[in-house]
């Protein structure tokens, strides 16, 4: 086991090289540090001190989602196999104008020619409605390559995003779901949206640390804050083909349930159920090969490595692509 999901209220102790996960109801489970490389709290969860201290030694981060998805904080191993070259590569890239420009268009392309790969998948199984949109989305992806500051390369993605998100009613009707809206949400499908977001960038920031990479260098997003922003710049090309996928099938095979979600005050927060079932079905997407090709999470890896093979010179960056 590579990731463990902490989805219910419990409480985490170790026992010599084991961590022992000691829920409010039912039997304990005892998880191996061997092997183990991100640990991510989804509920609530007391952590001591000897834990943390196996976790370190053991090079485990440990990360916290808050009720909607959003990473609150994380605790870091120490040490990294983060190198200086690749730093003083990734930073003179960060600092260089165009080269910041090479890596922010590829990563808005990557996120858009996915979206626009789910809106094609969608109407080529007979839905002629999406027309319209992709009608809107492509001028728009022609544009990428124009663009010429980070700022008016994000316009260009948010307008993308917008046409996007209007045409999910087509796709479906209870797919509708209004103005996007973050902090909080105010519906199960922008609940679910914050929600799988958030995990895509904690596994990107996980695979990300199986590199050479510094995750707080980015191109696209600000690396002024205090955050892990190089997997902002990566999730985006991966949200459309997972997130947005897992949200598609999930409604249109009637899976979601009204007890998955507490709604209170405009506030719509998954419950217990929502994040137990949820994560189910979030790790068989992003860990299962389907017909020998290689996982998401794997791919993900192999994206962050191909972005530390262009600072080297070696190859040019060109991000993951999804087939129909």
């Amino acid at each position: 086991m590579e990731t463990l999901y902490l989805t219910k209220d419990v409480k985490l102790v170790r026992e010599h090289s084991t961590l022992v996960v000691i829920p409010s109801e039912g039997p304990r489970r005892r998880v191996p540090i061997e092997g183990l490389r991100n640990v991510i709290v989804a509920g609530e969860a007391q952590l001591t001190t000897a834990v943390l201290g196996l976790c370190g030694r053991g090079a485990v981060r440990v990360t916290i989602l808050d009720w909607h998805g959003n990473v609150v904080g994380s605790f870091e191993p120490k040490g990294s196999p983060a190198a200086g070259k690749i730093r003083l590569l990734q930073a003179a890239a960060h600092l260089d104008p165009a080269r910041r420009m090479e890596f922010a268009r590829a990563f808005v392309m990557g996120a858009a020619r996915n979206i626009k790969v789910n809106l094609k998948y969608r109407a080529y199984r007979g839905n002629r409605d999406l027309e319209r949109s992709l009608s809107l989305i492509d001028p728009l992806i022609a544009r990428i390559p124009q663009m010429e500051t980070v700022e008016s390369l994000m316009g260009i993605e948010g307008q993308i995003r917008a046409f996007y998100y209007d045409a999910w009613g087509m796709i479906d009707h209870r797919l509708d779901f209004g103005a996007r809206r973050r902090r909080p949400p105010n519906n199960p499908i922008n609940c679910l949206i914050s929600w799988f977001n958030g995990l895509a960038y904690a596994l990107v920031r996980n695979e990300i640390a199986k590199t050479h990479l510094d995750d707080c260098i980015s191109f696209l997003h600000s690396s002024q804050e205090a955050r892990a922003s190089l997997a902002l710049d990566l999730s985006e090309v991966f949200k459309p083909a997972i997130c947005d996928t897992l949200i598609f099938e999930a409604v249109l095979r009637e899976q979601i349930k009204p007890e998955w979600f507490h709604q209170e005050d405009q506030v719509c927060r998954l419950s217990e159920l929502g994040r137990g079932s949820t994560l189910e079905s979030w790790v068989r997407k992003t860990e299962e090969r389907v017909q020998g090709e290689p996982s998401f999470r794997e791919v993900i890896r192999q994206e962050a490595l191909a972005l530390e093979r262009d600072l080297l010179g070696i190859k040019e960056y060109r991000p993951w692509r999804r087939k129909i």
